[in-house]
């Protein structure tokens, strides 16, 4: 573009000179063919771009099946620790319940304990008591048997000297009879009542160390169910944690790979942007060279009639602008150096150009003469500025910028002020990132611009 606007000088120089050499269209003609096959390139490039465009596409659409694969896991597994969890609980509170059964258990055999003890007290009473019946009884029946048995309460009622005393006898002898029946009939049941509280304290002893065995493998078998769940958690735990860690990498990875796919977008619209100034170029060119044919034919027809000045004319000669390929660019910007081109620490990664730090507003220049090939706004870079310049084949890159003084497909001069230093975009505080790439703007052509910087 830079060679097609020399063509535009050279021609407005044989014009103020009135001669037109043969040189000057072979340049226009050369100065085309470069400029087709810079389009040629930047088609390739293009297709390159769609073709990386479309993989980076590709391996988005993978990413989000993954993450959804992933996401519908760790839904799952969340189910399932859920699920865990409450049957947990639920066993904690059975294990709770089970110790409170077990605690009022212990309650009832202090309580069984006392009163298996008062038990066998009331045993061993009644037992002396029995005793000493035994003993009052048979020491009546051995009285009985030595009076002659029931005669002598016979001779007790019939010795009565009155009838009244009859009546007191016979009156003492039924009471002595009804209290020996009642003393044989409250020793047969106390006897009985014994054997009785003997049988319900065995009875009782064997009730609570059943109940107490299966209270206790109760226990035991709930502890064990709680260690299983215990461990199912712990492994749930983890899956849930490596699922996260795995979707975790997945959406950085898909990050990545979104910003890869602006920054390809970025590149096809700075693609398509420099195919529009080459092919303005071209357009230009073209027209300069049918203007530098008629003008051509309009002097040899001069010439001819004149037969004077055609001598001259095809002597004299126009050499075209000298370019140096390795011209050095002016510096974009006064400031700080703050950061310089290649790798830095995590997480920054490599950095693609270099740094200029300086107050909001700080003007900023071209570094070279060119073609504004974008000027817009960018996620990553902010407000951002890209100029081709034909004739090194260079494009220069300036970034977060606070304001943009140029338009796309402007024209611009080494050390034009293009915008102002700011602090927009994926940025952190007033600088210039200026890079430099070979050819038109590449992700991956940057190269270091201290190489070209005086």
């Amino acid at each position: 573009m830079k060679k097609a606007f020399s063509c535009v000088l050279t021609a407005a120089l044989l014009l103020s000179t009135g001669t037109v050499s043969a040189n000057s269209m072979g340049d226009v003609n050369s100065k085309i063919n470069e400029l087709e096959e810079k389009q040629s390139k930047l088609n390739e490039k293009k297709g390159a771009v769609n073709n990386k465009k479309e993989a980076t596409e590709d391996k988005i659409s993978k990413n989000l099946d993954k993450q959804e694969e992933v996401g519908n896991d760790i839904a799952s597994i969340d189910k399932q620790l859920k699920q865990t969890r409450e049957k947990i609980q639920q066993k904690e509170n059975e294990i709770a319940t089970t110790n409170k059964q077990i605690e009022d258990l212990k309650q009832q055999v202090t309580d069984l304990t006392n009163k298996i003890e008062q038990l066998k007290n009331e045993i061993v009473v009644l037992k002396e008591r029995i005793e000493q019946r035994d003993k009052m009884l048979k020491e009546r029946l051995r009285a009985i048997q030595k009076n002659g048995g029931e005669m002598s309460y016979l001779e007790v009622i019939m010795g009565a000297q009155s009838f009244s005393d009859f009546i007191s006898r016979a009156t003492a002898v039924n009471t002595i009879m009804d209290q020996d029946k009642t003393i044989m009939e409250k020793q047969a049941a106390e006897k009985k009542e014994m054997e009785k509280k003997k049988v319900e304290v065995e009875e009782k002893k064997a009730s609570i160390e059943k109940k107490k065995a299966e209270v206790e493998n109760k226990k035991a078998s709930l502890e064990q169910q709680a260690k299983e769940l215990g461990s199912l958690k712990a492994s749930l735990d983890k899956q849930l944690d490596q699922k996260k860690k795995l979707m975790g990498e997945l959406e950085e990875q898909h990050q990545h790979l979104e910003q890869y796919k602006m920054s390809l977008a970025e590149q096809q619209q700075v693609l398509s942007d420099q195919a529009a100034v080459i092919a303005r170029a071209k357009k230009e060119a073209v027209s300069e060279k049918e203007r530098l044919k008629q003008l051509a034919e309009k002097k040899k027809r001069e010439a001819e009639a004149k037969n004077s000045a055609s001598s001259a004319a095809s002597s004299q000669s126009t050499s075209s602008p000298v370019t140096n390929s390795n011209a050095a660019l002016v510096w974009p910007a006064n400031g700080s150096f703050s950061s310089g081109y290649g790798p830095r620490p995590a997480p920054y990664g490599y950095h693609r150009g270099i740094d200029i730090a300086g107050p909001v507003g700080t003007t900023i220049k071209a570094a070279s003469s060119g073609y504004v090939t974008r000027s817009g706004w960018s996620n990553s870079y902010g407000n951002v500025i890209y100029i081709y310049h034909p004739h090194i084949d260079k494009t220069t890159v300036y970034a977060h910028l606070s304001s943009r003084s140029v338009g796309l497909g402007q024209q611009v001069n080494s050390g034009q002020r293009i915008g102002g230093m700011g602090n927009t975009g994926e940025s952190y505080g007033s600088h210039l990132h200026f890079e430099v790439h070979n050819g038109g703007w590449d992700y991956h052509s940057g190269v270091n611009p201290m190489a070209y910087l005086p």
